[in-house]
């Protein structure tokens, strides 16, 4: 394990699982089956090998979620672990995506930065540039006061997980083409794919840490402090 996992499961172990609100059965089961789906939209042959197929009847995803907000983001206070992971959750279960592919592009993207701004403007925890943003905002009516509304953590995640829902319909749920394309731009994706090239580089980082989730998730002595 990379170092940065050993000390993630080390004060995961240490800390204690915050209380929360929980959906009703019938849509916990059915963001449970989104999440399964996803998993293996993104892992393809390597999901059976995976620890995804040890979480299948798991009922913690949502508490995992939550925990691992609260320790990233410690240091700006528990208002924005309540409201990040809050968005997480909703966010990803109405787009039918898994919440720990989230916590995979915000952990590459950013490191649960929510002050960090990239070299090329892009902002907050996701590291969506404004006009990109802006673009998704109005596609999807969600609220937008300009650029500023990216400072906050939790649109932040709403819109950022907007353009991935946005991505993986334009580029028909394949995975290798959908997730670098958050990274470096569709149309990039696509001349590349055009001389038969697939970016490797960011998909690999991204699925690294989704994979790091799952191994500390399914393993609840690491994190729920218990055999």
């Amino acid at each position: 394990m990379k170092n940065g996992l050993i000390l993630f499961i080390i004060v995961m172990f240490l800390t204690p699982v915050v209380g929360a609100s929980k959906l009703c059965p019938k849509m916990a089961a059915k963001a449970n089956a989104n999440r399964i789906l996803h998993a293996k939209e993104l892992l393809g042959e390597s999901y059976k090998k995976s620890a995804v197929p040890q979480s299948v009847h798991l009922t913690t995803v949502n508490k995992f979620v939550r925990k691992v907000l609260h320790i990233k983001l410690e240091d700006y206070g528990r208002k924005y672990a309540d409201k990040v992971s809050k968005a997480i959750l909703t966010e990803s279960t109405n787009a039918g995506m898994d919440p720990l592919f989230v916590l995979a592009v915000i952990e590459t993207e950013s490191q649960f930065d929510p002050t960090i701004i990239g070299s090329h403007g892009e902002i907050g925890l996701m590291q969506i540039k404004p006009d990109t943003a802006q673009w998704i905002a109005e596609r999807y009516n969600i609220p937008w006061k300009g650029k500023k509304t990216l400072s906050d953590p939790a649109m932040n995640v709403r819109i950022g997980v907007a353009y991935l829902a946005f991505l993986r319909h334009d580029f028909d749920r394949t995975a290798h083409q959908y997730v670098p394309a958050y990274n470096m731009g569709p149309g990039n994706v696509r001349k590349l794919a055009s001389i038969d090239v697939q970016p490797r580089e960011y998909p690999l980082r991204v699925m690294e840490n989704y994979s790091a989730f799952y191994e500390v998730l399914v393993d609840k002595t690491l994190w729920e402090g218990r055999p």
